[in-house]
């Protein structure tokens, strides 16, 4: 009987362990704000890895929601990265809102970590 219970107790622990080694998702969320610091809804917003900082070649675009925020999930970029190799990414953000030109900013990023930055259109 006491090595069934310590059989369960031995199955239970594993379980709890591989669930807790469960890694957070790579988010980036970006903040877009006009000149007058509002917070832009609809903006169009891009980022590219900056292969000269070795991060791999990615691409990604998308539009703020109605806060102004546009949300980037990074997991399918880090995965492609080798183990032991460190799991930080550059990219060069683009942003803009009906204008015509986009406004950029270098920004860095890391696996596991929900990163946030905030670009202020230019006029």
């Amino acid at each position: 009987m006491l090595n069934k219970i310590f059989s369960f107790v031995v199955i239970i622990c594993t379980i709890g362990l591989l669930i807790s080694c469960k890694k957070d998702p790579s988010i980036l969320k970006v903040y877009v704000r006009s000149n007058n610091h509002v917070l832009t809804p609809d903006a169009k917003v891009r980022i590219v890895g900056d292969i000269s900082e070795n991060t791999p070649e990615h691409f990604q675009e998308t539009r703020t929601n109605e806060s102004g925020v546009a949300t980037f999930n990074l997991d399918d970029l880090f995965d492609s990265y080798d183990s032991g190799q460190e799991k930080v990414a550059i990219f060069t953000l683009y942003a803009k809102d009906s204008s015509s030109l986009f406004t950029s900013k270098s920004i860095r990023t890391k696996a596991y970590v929900t990163s946030t930055e905030t670009i202020t259109l230019a006029e």
